[in-house]
């Protein structure tokens, strides 16, 4: 009788229940099956079933009738499937193996970053080098793995007294705070140190590491992320599939503003700090944010979403912060409140109380913040060709590259959000480059990657100028079949996911036109007008 094999498949385990589309990240190249292990066990990639057969080329199929007939073929029976995906949505166990007398076992597995802090919670600090989670996110993270940042080291890592065994340590551990805890060290130097959106005073990078994680832990704890890295919530582009969001439930409209993106931790006097999309935390001195418009107590345990603005007035260089979200005030989490409800919270109990403490001379009209607080104006749908008209950008002295459409009874969302739509004129993706010189050729190529991408996801026209920017990220433009330049971000160490990226591409190759969108609008405010009569 042929032996027993037990089988178990890995694939992406972050994708969404019971969704009936789309066929897992990296899923097509990947290979089918591994070789017997201790003649018993065989790891594959799950199966797929027929619902996605015209998406798959035919010589990339792999199917649960595959998976069996090559068991056969090898005169082995397939005993059993360990299945370790956090989904059912790939095949019916019930029917691709319950009819063969195969037994089937699910093991929900929820993903790297899971590991990741299971890991930690039962052995704290859990994996405290950078190098390390960056080498395990590359191997077995996906397309829409975030970041994950390491923790601080463990005090007995830090105390530790030099011995004589040191010298036969492993080469690789090296000096942790030369290489995986360079972000997390006190004593910067000048080089090394996160840069600001600008270069402005009493704006000072967090150095010291206990602080910094305080910082990140606080606001991702209070958002619920369980990652260790931004929590912000992410718009996704607007394209011609998902538009039909905006007319489905109400939504709210703003200006995309050509700043930097921060979220800002109000603690309590005297320690407001902002985070970047890094996980980088800065220190504002002289930022003052009274509870109420006398000025006796601060506002504490506050955190806020919105975006660093530089305004040209006059050839003048005006700083700003745009808030347009918040997620806790005064230690009350507002997070699952409708967005329409947040905006009040924002105008009212923060930017309005500053103003009027202001007015009242309640706040030091001396004291050098470095830069104004404002609260983010959004707008009903029909504002849409306003926003979009030469007269209002115009006004807008930061620039505006876009819109952005917000469902208005919607709870804040870390992370990616499918809801919170941006429309951009001019797609655009953050790519690391890459310059490489071919072998034969010589020929000097500029290749774009995603983040942790392997191959390169696209390239552009190679020219001297692009040199300076080698191995750094770089927001290109897609124009006439090609990549552009666009500029240089120098607020981000991190390519685009591999997810936006083809969110990117999908909203290129579906674009909505800014006359489309204008005719949109337009037909359903008729729409809208007609029915509302007839009622």
């Amino acid at each position: 009788m042929a032996a027993s094999i037990a089988f178990s498949s890995i694939v992406d385990p972050l994708t969404p229940l019971y969704d009936p589309e789309g066929i897992p990240a990296k899923w097509i190249d990947c290979p089918r099956k591994s070789a017997v292990i201790a003649e018993t066990f065989l790891a594959f990639k799950t199966p797929l079933d027929d619902r996605y057969k015209n998406d798959i080329q035919k010589g990339k199929y792999w199917t649960c009738k595959m998976l069996i007939q090559n068991a056969n073929d090898k005169n082995k029976k397939l005993g059993l499937v360990i299945d370790l995906t956090n989904t059912n949505r790939y095949y019916n166990s019930e029917v691709e193996f319950k009819p063969h007398d195969i037994q089937y076992k699910k093991i929900r597995c929820q993903g790297i970053d899971n590991a990741i802090g299971l890991f930690a919670k039962a052995r704290q600090p859990g994996i405290y080098k950078q190098d390390y989670l960056d080498r395990l996110v590359h191997l077995f993270g996906d397309g829409n793995t975030l970041n994950v940042f390491a923790p601080l080291s463990p005090l007995w890592h830090q105390t530790a007294s030099t011995t004589p065994s040191e010298g036969n340590k492993r080469a690789h551990d090296g000096d942790d705070s030369a290489q995986s805890n360079k972000r997390f060290q006190t004593n910067y130097d000048s080089k090394s140190l996160p840069k600001f959106a600008v270069d402005i005073p009493n704006v000072i990078p967090v150095g010291d590491k206990y602080l910094l994680d305080s910082i990140r832990s606080s606001c991702q704890s209070i958002c619920g992320w369980q990652r260790r890295s931004f929590p912000g919530s992410q718009p996704v582009s607007l394209h011609r599939e998902n538009y039909p969001l905006i007319f489905l439930s109400p939504y709210m409209v703003s200006w995309k503003a050509d700043g930097t993106r921060y979220m800002m931790w109000i603690e309590d006097k005297d320690k407001v700090y902002m985070l970047d999309r890094n996980n980088n935390a800065f220190e504002i001195l002289h930022m003052s944010f009274p509870r109420t418009s006398d000025g006796e107590q601060p506002l504490t345990n506050t955190l806020l979403d919105g975006e660093f603005v530089t305004d040209y007035v006059n050839n003048e260089k005006i700083y700003r912060y745009l808030v347009y979200d918040i997620i806790m005030i005064n230690n009350i989490n507002v997070s699952q409140r409708s967005f329409k409800e947040r905006l009040k919270l924002i105008s009212r109990d923060v930017v309005g109380v500053r103003d009027t403490a202001h007015e009242n001379g309640r706040l030091d009209k001396q004291q050098q913040q470095p830069f104004s607080i404002k609260a983010k104006s959004f707008w009903t749908l029909e504002h849409v060709t306003t926003l979009l008209s030469e007269k209002f950008q115009s006004k807008i002295t930061h620039g505006c590259d876009g819109l952005v459409f917000q469902p208005v009874d919607d709870p804040y969302q870390c992370g990616r959000s499918d809801r919170v739509l941006k429309w951009k004129g001019d797609n655009t993706i953050d790519f690391q480059l890459k310059i490489i010189e071919e072998q034969f050729t010589k020929r000097r190529c500029a290749n774009l990657y995603v983040n942790y991408g392997v191959t390169p996801f696209a390239t552009m026209s190679y020219s001297t100028e692009l040199e300076q920017y080698n191995n750094q990220i770089i927001e290109c433009s897609f124009r006439e079949q090609q990549w552009h330049f666009y500029r240089h971000r120098t607020d981000k160490k991190y390519a685009n996911a591999q997810a936006t990226a083809d969110g990117v591409m999908n909203a290129l190759t579906n674009a909505i036109t800014k006359d489309y969108l204008l005719f949109l609008i337009d037909d359903q405010a008729a729409a809208n007008e007609y029915f509302s009569n007839a009622n």
